[in-house]
């Protein structure tokens, strides 16, 4: 031992060999000191668990590096989905709180991931969802008050010609009211459709965490169209819960309690009754989310892709003949704009459930990276214990 210390060394190498030797005795290896304070280990743990962002190495905000530059490159063409993810993993204020607190748990030098890295990673899985959400509802709520400003313009159109008919006594007061009724409801839709606009773009550049100049960037004109089929995954509990880290880690710690059993006692039957019925709620909770993310999923999908080949089609047919009999003078102006604003109202209600389904899509996706689904969803649910030990097993696997 005195060879192996050197007492005549340096106290540095003295200090060296001692914690070689101590790590030796302990059977524990240290990594080299993670040089960007653990963002690339953190990368390498959020492999294929991001929601939308297209890329398996998405940039997440490095201890002193200012990400201004390549967010403002971003925001140069319309924003995209992927983009806007890209963003809030390297802008958001929130996320860089949520690191900076976890610190040196994410640099931590031993190899093996740290119970704050995988903090972190459904951390930053969960805001991969909002800011995707964030960007649909933002493009689907801008496209709805586009489709309402028409509807009111054809509204508008019939309230003026029923203003001039009545004047020139064409037309009774009645009718002008009722056009003057249709006209105010008109102009209130696409008030309520701008707000909603303007505040799911609000809540956009929160969650991208952008401010002065950056806030004026475009969005695209439209939401993605529909995938040709919706996923079919007869396997969605199996991949859930291998997935889930509030399961996860609760079977880790029953396992560990397994391993190291307490003597026999009253306390000590109740806690492992507790511990395996904890274990086994979650694995009830999850099976239970996956199926219901699932079925909202495939049924916004239908809902979604009745109303583009059925609905919007039925609806233009209609309108086509409506203008061919007001042609040939069978139906009058105003049955044309009546069906005009029938025509945009029905365009809306078939962007609202392909919004719909894009949602049930990113909190699918959401939840095959192990978010929870109530989680995915904003929302936040205590877990309590109950159930028998007999069944935690099974129903975890």
């Amino acid at each position: 031992m005195k060879n192996f210390l050197n007492t005549r060394a340096t106290p540095a190498l003295r200090l060296s060999a001692m914690t070689a030797l101590l790590l030796a005795f302990t059977g524990q290896a240290l990594a080299a000191p993670d040089a960007d304070g653990g963002v690339t280990g953190l990368q390498q743990l959020l492999t294929g668990k991001l929601v939308g962002s297209g890329d398996t190495r998405a940039p997440i905000a490095r201890p002193g590096a200012d990400p201004g530059a390549m967010v403002n490159e971003w925001l140069k063409a319309p924003l995209t989905a992927e983009a806007a993810v890209r963003i809030a993993l390297l802008n958001n204020p929130g996320l860089q709180v949520s690191l900076a607190s976890a610190g040196v748990g994410l640099s931590d030098a031993v190899s093996s991931p740290s119970l704050a890295r995988l903090k972190a990673q459904q951390t930053i899985t969960r805001l991969s969802a909002d800011a995707r959400k964030a960007w649909i509802e933002a493009v689907a709520a801008a496209q709805s008050a586009r489709y309402m400003l028409e509807a009111k313009e054809a509204t508008e159109a019939g309230g003026e010609l029923a203003r001039r008919m009545t004047q020139v006594g064409n037309m009774s007061k009645l009718q002008q009211a009722r056009e003057q009724v249709m006209l105010s409801d008109a102009a209130v839709q696409l008030t309520r459709a701008q707000q909603t606009a303007f505040n799911a773009r609000e809540k956009l550049i929160v969650t991208l965490g952008l401010w002065g100049p950056q806030t004026r960037f475009e969005l695209p004109s439209e939401l993605p169209a529909l995938p040709p089929q919706a996923q079919d995954l007869p396997d969605i509990e199996t991949r859930v819960l291998k997935e889930n880290g509030d399961l996860r880690l609760a079977q880790a710690q029953w396992q560990r309690k397994l391993a190291n059993p307490r003597p026999a006692s009253a306390d000590a039957l109740w806690d492992a009754m507790g511990d395996a019925a904890t274990v086994r709620e979650l694995a009830i909770k999850t099976r239970s989310e996956a199926r219901q993310t699932y079925n909202n999923y495939r049924t916004a999908y239908d809902l979604a892709r009745h109303y583009r080949d059925e609905v919007v089609p039925l609806r233009k047919f209609i309108n086509d003949e409506v203008v061919l009999r007001y042609n040939g003078m069978l139906l009058s102006v105003f049955d044309l704009l009546a069906d005009t604003r029938a025509q945009v109202l029905g365009a809306n209600s078939a962007i609202e459930a392909q919004r719909d389904f894009w949602l049930a899509e990113a909190d699918l996706q959401s939840v095959l990276a192990g978010v929870p689904a109530e989680i995915a969803s904003g929302a936040s649910g205590a877990r309590s214990a109950g159930g028998t030990a007999g069944g935690a097993a099974a129903a975890a696997h």
